[in-house]
């Protein structure tokens, strides 16, 4: 069975501008990945805690006289993490981290005005609809509360006597930012859905069959994406909990398939407890994606296997530090996991929707 789309010069007008939208949000996810890595190197190199003020407008500046990079250096000497980690700091160690976490702080603004300043202008130019005006303003402000959720993180960490952030807090930030990411490829998406209705030749075959398999799909990638947060969370933890320095060694945990001190303390800072969880769900994570690759999507699969891989890697690396590289790839790979699971959640949704679509005008 072959539908075709006719297209007029209107509809190719609208393909066009949803063309537009679709390459505006793609690249502010790409920006949001480069984001991510940009946050794996900031932590791993224990820069997050040099900056102890959040100043979102004149923030953009940085220390530019010698007496600007004292008077930061002494905000940072008030902080435990200096009086016990970084009292050898000389204030040319300090302008290393401290512009390491700059860069962290300035490309979260360029993300962010990457998503509004476009959005002005397309709306002035009226090449955006309602809709997704509303839609960009809901994703600004889901864009500022990443940086109030980061901000509060951080302050775990030059408040009080930790030498690190919570790892609580560290795992909200993150499992958020991935919240925030999810609503950026929605849009994608919603641009999408916009072209597949305006113009598209496809052959349907079997319209029970594909329906079939679109709906085992989606049910797939949703499973795929609850056990995904779980792993993320606790992948976070243990990111947050130093664990795997504690324990580099694989598949026993220091020796033990269990280890003794496994339930101590507060068990979501317990880096044993961490560990061990995040190790073994790992495993658990593989199971719908097996049934996936039966489905003929096999990327998650291969990105599972290459993440499984260098996790095992940069665990038994970690001996007294995780290496920044390997420690960074790790996350950024997480975060390219969950993006081949969640297109395939709304492409498969979209892919319902035109069936659903044309079913409809079919016995209309």
């Amino acid at each position: 069975m072959r539908i075709k789309f006719e297209v007029s010069m209107e509809k190719k007008s609208a393909m066009g501008e949803a063309g537009l939208v679709k390459l505006w949000f793609e690249i502010v996810a790409v920006m949001i990945i480069i984001m991510v890595g940009i946050g794996g190197i900031t932590r791993l190199s224990r820069a997050g805690l040099s900056i102890v003020e959040w100043k979102p407008i004149t923030g953009i500046i940085p220390p530019i006289s010698e007496k600007d990079w004292e008077r930061e250096f002494e905000k940072y000497k008030k902080i435990a993490q200096y009086r016990v980690l970084h009292n050898w700091m000389s204030i040319d160690d300090f302008k290393k981290i401290y512009l390491i976490e700059y860069i962290h702080r300035l490309w979260g603004r360029i993300v962010g005005l990457s998503l509004i300043i476009p959005a002005i202008i397309f709306a002035v130019k009226k090449k955006i609809s309602g809709f997704m005006i509303k839609y960009v303003l809901l994703l600004s402000f889901l864009f500022f509360l990443q940086g109030v959720i980061g901000w509060l993180m951080v302050k775990t960490g030059v408040e009080g006597e930790r030498v690190f952030v919570s790892p609580l807090a560290l795992a909200g930030h993150h499992t958020f930012a991935l919240i925030v990411y999810s609503f950026v490829i929605l849009g994608i998406y919603i641009a999408r859905a916009k072209e597949k209705e305006v113009a598209r030749d496809f052959e349907l075959q079997n319209l029970e069959d594909l329906s079939r398999k679109i709906s085992k799909l989606k049910k797939l990638s949703l499973i795929s994406i609850f056990l995904f947060f779980v792993q993320f969370f606790f992948g976070t933890l243990l990111a947050g909990t130093k664990g795997a320095v504690f324990a580099p060694t694989y598949p026993d945990i220091n020796g033990k398939l269990i280890p003794p001190n496994l339930f101590e303390g507060f068990i979501l800072e317990n880096p044993f407890f961490v560990n061990f969880v995040h190790r073994h769900f790992s495993l658990v994570l593989l199971i719908p994606f097996i049934f996936l690759a039966i489905e003929r999507k096999v990327l998650p699969l291969i990105i599972w296997i290459f993440q499984f891989v260098l996790g095992i890697i940069t665990l038994l690396k970690s001996k007294g530090e995780v290496p920044v590289l390997l420690g960074a790839t790790h996350q950024v790979t997480a975060w390219l996991l969950y993006s081949s699971i969640i297109t395939i959640l709304f492409e498969s949704v979209l892919s319902y929707r035109v069936i659903s679509n044309f079913v409809g005008k079919k016995r209309g």
